[in-house]
């Protein structure tokens, strides 16, 4: 089966022409300018309203990638967001207890939202599809409120991945949301190093996930359907980037077995599998 030279891409998951996905084609035709993303960031940044209890919000998950988003904003450019976690039911408790003692220890609040994404879940899960699109677009709504609410008009997130060649999309009534990540180019591994000295324990968890309960399952029930993983767009974007090795992503997009623990669990809190 042919591969992309570059990414983890065959025939079976993307157009292949040479020895190219059509991704890496298109890439390589119209690369990221991530000096014009960071000062797209960092202007942003200088410009927040600093007299404000909250200049920004902070989507705020417990996973690494929130973590750090946090570490940066408070660390380098010293500013404290309101740090906003939307608790669908499904969060694992490592993530919530994550979500607590960062933001304790960086001195910042925490406003969690108590919602239930059951009906969401049982849904893909029954047809063997990737919840994290809508499951995504409900949290974001979620945090879209509180901005409003607060009438605070930039929404940070930890993704690392643009927005095609912004790191910036607008929203609704002149929010903004801001993918932190993107133009700072942090691999994989430098993801713990960073970790390291904050009260971050690592779950136990499937698929490339540091918070989510359902992942894994979602995953294994969609390989089963269709021979690969609903991940394998965004890992081998992470590997075009230079994010991730191209082996480690390999890894990451093998079809997980889920133990029979997480199974329990996700049952006692309402999930039918």
């Amino acid at each position: 089966m042919k591969e992309c030279k570059i990414c983890i891409h065959t025939e079976k998951t993307k157009k292949i022409i040479g020895d190219l996905c059509i991704d890496c084609l298109t890439y390589k035709k119209y690369p990221i300018d991530f000096d014009k993303l960071k000062k797209e960031v960092e202007e942003v940044i200088k410009n927040l309203d600093k007299n404000k209890k909250y200049p920004c919000i902070l989507a705020f998950s417990g996973g690494k990638d929130s973590i750090i988003a946090l570490k940066i904003l408070v660390e380098k450019f010293k500013i404290k967001p309101l740090c906003v976690l939307v608790n669908n039911k499904y969060l694992s408790q490592n993530a919530i207890e994550n979500a607590i003692n960062i933001t304790n220890y960086y001195g910042v609040d925490l406003f969690i939202i108590n919602k239930d994404f059951t009906q969401l879940f049982n849904e893909v899960i029954k047809k063997g599809e990737s919840p994290c699109r809508r499951c995504s677009r409900l949290i974001l709504r979620e945090v879209w409120r509180v901005a409003k609410r607060f009438n605070i008009k930039y929404i940070f997130t930890g993704h690392e991945i643009p927005f095609g060649h912004s790191a910036i999309r607008d929203m609704k009534e002149g929010i903004k949301m801001v993918r932190l990540l993107s133009p700072y180019k942090i691999k994989e591994d430098e993801k713990y190093k960073l970790l390291e000295n904050l009260p971050f324990k690592k779950p136990n968890l499937y698929g490339y996930t540091t918070n989510c309960l359902v992942l894994g399952v979602a995953l294994e029930r969609f390989y089963e359907k269709y021979g690969f993983s609903f991940e394998i767009d965004r890992v081998a974007t992470l590997v075009r980037l230079g994010l991730l090795d191209k082996e480690k992503a390999k890894e990451h997009i093998k079809k997980p077995e889920v133990p029979k623990e997480i199974y329990e669990e996700l049952r006692k809190r309402g999930l039918e599998i």
